[in-house]
């Protein structure tokens, strides 16, 4: 057996392990990194490590500092509650609202940081009687949605992969489909589990009338017929004066993309995690306390899951692994074929374990399907895999869907762990086909 067949194997077992045993996938890519790079192919230490992605990192160090700041100083909950006295007591707007609220939220350095959003706007589903699978899947396509912005730890990572990759690639595009493919699953969604009710109860509402109720779970009352009760608006919490810190932080997020593009123009060599670093260090120097207590919620773990993923695919580049992998793809007669395989594979893996990790795996063993002669020049497939990756996570196997299903109350919860179930495993098919059709498939045809 070769090396680079051994390196490979090695690759599957990373994740295997680290789903069987509960082991970090980024401590386990690093370590196999060492066993084959120092151990089988005999490369010093230095070659090894130089494939870790210390660019990357330092975005990640840098972003989740400066939102962990945003947290830490309450500036995060005052937007919730402000953007929630917003929607007031249009119930057809909560679900809608709520998922521009989370996806905000996730936009900021970590999608985690979305989580916080959800055991409210679980709560406020049960409490409006608004669907619980509905407002699930909402703020499932939030976070993931949110993801994969320029600023936020997936889209790190993806625009870091592929440029490291040479694969063209384009961050603001990345997002806007994102969030559009997001959007549309919401929709899906929203029509699927009452939404027309929710429709007609918010009618109802403004016109004066006893808003018409759907049941605790979100269906019509017994026998189709609605129950009539009048629901209260969401509460509102007493409105509280923005302190010092809170404007400082708020004038920081808009300071970090305004000195980042002018930077950019200027053709300073410096990445978003700098800038952000920079903007942390001089606001916890203001108030060193905050800025402590800050240090908690840089995210570590995906900084370690990042690098050390990266090193072990850096190591399988110089093996020649990727270029054995490219033959076999050119070797597919249909590149559109292998493109969907490698989208479906990403989706089911991506169910049960890193969404990053998957990421940062499967972009480089993609890159001979995007180079001369691959079949998929200069196309969409970067985004459609990033997105394919992502749309799993209301799964409840995976981090995101066991923190929807926990924050659901408990008569719905074993409800809405069967539909999200259904509807994850559904994604595994539908992303990549959806995905490969409108990001794809018009790019081979118009080539």
């Amino acid at each position: 057996m070769s090396i680079e067949i051994i390196a490979l194997i090695g690759l599957v077992a990373v994740f295997a392990i680290s789903a069987l045993r509960n082991v970090h996938m980024g401590a386990l890519a690093l370590v196999f990194s060492f066993l084959i790079g120092i151990g089988l192919v005999g490369e010093s230490l230095d070659e090894v490590l130089g494939g870790f992605p210390v660019d990357a990192l330092i975005i990640l160090l840098g972003i989740t500092y400066l939102f962990g700041l945003a947290h830490e100083t309450g500036t995060i909950d005052w937007l919730v509650d402000r953007s929630l006295d917003l929607i007031g007591n249009r119930v057809a707007l909560l679900p809608w609202g709520l998922w521009a609220i989370a996806t905000l939220i996730a936009c900021l350095g970590t999608s985690h940081a979305a989580f916080a959003v959800v055991p409210i706007a679980m709560t406020l589903a049960h409490s409006h009687r608004i669907n619980s699978t509905m407002m699930g899947i909402a703020m499932s396509s939030a976070i993931v949605g949110g993801a994969l912005a320029p600023t936020s730890i997936v889209g790190i990572t993806v625009m870091s992969v592929a440029r490291s990759a040479d694969i063209p690639y384009n961050p603001a595009l990345m997002f806007v489909l994102s969030i559009g493919i997001n959007a549309l699953v919401v929709a899906v969604a929203f029509f699927m589990f009452g939404g027309r009710e929710l429709i007609r109860r918010t009618r109802e509402a403004g016109a004066g009338g006893t808003p018409v109720t759907a049941d605790a779970d979100g269906s019509l009352g017994s026998g189709g017929v609605a129950v009539a009760q009048q629901v209260d608006a969401p509460g509102k919490t007493a409105r509280k004066t923005l302190t010092a810190m809170q404007i400082l932080v708020l004038v920081s997020i808009p300071l970090l993309i305004v000195s980042f593009f002018l930077l950019t123009l200027a053709e300073v060599d410096v990445n978003l995690g700098v800038v952000a670093l920079v903007i942390a260090v001089a606001i916890a120097l203001i108030d060193p306390r905050i800025g402590k207590s800050a240090m908690k919620r840089i995210d570590w773990n995906t900084i370690l899951l990042l690098g050390g993923i990266i090193t072990y695919v850096s190591v399988l580049t110089r093996l020649g692994a990727i270029d054995q992998l490219g033959e076999a793809a050119r070797s597919v007669s249909s590149p559109l074929v292998a493109a969907l395989v490698i989208c479906v594979i990403a989706a089911l893996v991506s169910a049960f374990a890193s969404t990053i990790g998957i990421i940062g795996a499967l972009v480089p063993l993609a890159v001979p399907l995007l180079i001369p002669g691959g079949g998929l020049e200069m196309t969409g497939f970067i985004y459609a895999l990033a997105i394919s990756a992502s749309l799993v996570d209301c799964a409840p196997f995976g981090t995101t869907g066991a923190t929807i299903v926990a924050s659901t109350v408990e008569e719905h919860r074993a409800r809405v762990y069967r539909n999200l179930t259904r509807w994850g495993l559904a994604m595994v098919i539908i992303g990549p086909v959806v995905t490969i059709a409108t990001m794809v498939v018009p790019f081979v045809i118009t080539g």
